[in-house]
């Protein structure tokens, strides 16, 4: 064999240390070793999510390790939804370890316009494929990762006025009943924490902070929460008396509620408003 062609064959072993997901450099018989962790969600809101994964090189062996550069890629669908690069090197000294963050933004919108969904029945999965350049001594190895998992998203529960009911009205005074649907499409059970709602007819403000109990909803589960209300006509005047008269009326139904998600407790501001059918 020449000794162009050993040479050959001593820079292809090197290269063929290049592994998915861990990668070794040996060195006074110790072998370094290079990760990248499983992402985890550092931020999450109904806009997007941001992951966080680590690259980490530990170096037991007597001499030093540096890595010199990387780039990532995150991929949805086959779609590219988030890229970037870091090219400042960094040593890793003998008996020592080095932690690079990954941080990752993803928006639900990208998501949606990837999967060509916006309810999937199965939360996405992603893929990060991260390259980086190492170096150690003479010694330099491309290293190649990749990680795959579900890309967590976070929906608002959906909040709908129905069933609108006028019990008893007098010249005075009316009592009302109503439902309020509850919809729950994320892919967890959530605790809806009790709802304060606002109410509007015929664009007069009828009823004010008035909550609702907590409420238990199952993943992509719904439940009803139900309200009868007690109005003042005297105070509420002749433009309420006379919607209530009617088969339909404008309304406007909006509040605050919150719930708990595996990433702690989020809040909802809810808001809706249009035509109510009104029964008696």
């Amino acid at each position: 064999m020449t000794t162009r062609t050993a040479t050959q064959h001593v820079l292809l072993a090197v290269l063929a240390l290049a592994l998915s997901g861990c990668a070794t450099t040996e060195s006074g018989g110790r072998k370094p070793q290079v990760t990248l962790s499983n992402g985890r969600v550092t931020q999450i809101d109904f806009a997007g999510v941001d992951l966080r994964f680590d690259l980490v090189v530990k170096n037991p062996s007597e001499r030093y390790v540096r890595l010199d550069a990387y780039r990532w890629d995150l991929l949805v669908a086959g779609k590219k939804l988030a890229k970037g690069h870091g090219r400042e090197s960094q040593s890793v000294d003998s008996s020592s370890d080095l932690v690079v963050p990954i941080e990752v933004s993803v928006k639900n919108g990208d998501v949606f316009a990837a999967i060509r969904a916006d309810r999937p029945k199965k939360l996405p999965t992603y893929e990060l494929r991260l390259v980086a350049l190492f170096a150690g001594g003479l010694m330099t190895l491309p290293q190649d990762f990749e990680k795959r998992g579900e890309l967590p998203i976070l929906y608002k529960p959906a909040i709908t006025l129905q069933n609108f009911r006028v019990v008893k009205q007098t010249a005075d005074a009316a009592t009302v009943r109503f439902d309020a649907l509850l919809e729950n499409p994320n892919h967890f059970p959530i605790h809806l924490d009790k709802t304060t709602a606002n109410l509007h007819l015929a664009g007069r403000p009828v009823a004010q902070e008035f909550q609702t109990k907590p409420r238990d909803i199952p993943a992509h589960g719904r439940t009803v929460a139900d309200y009868e209300l007690d109005l003042d006509l005297a105070v509420l005047g002749e433009t309420v008396v006379n919607a209530l008269r009617q088969n339909e009326v404008s309304y406007q139904f909006d509040g605050t509620t919150a719930f708990d998600t595996p990433w702690g407790r989020k809040s909802l501001n809810f808001i809706q408003s249009g035509r109510l059918q009104i029964k008696r």
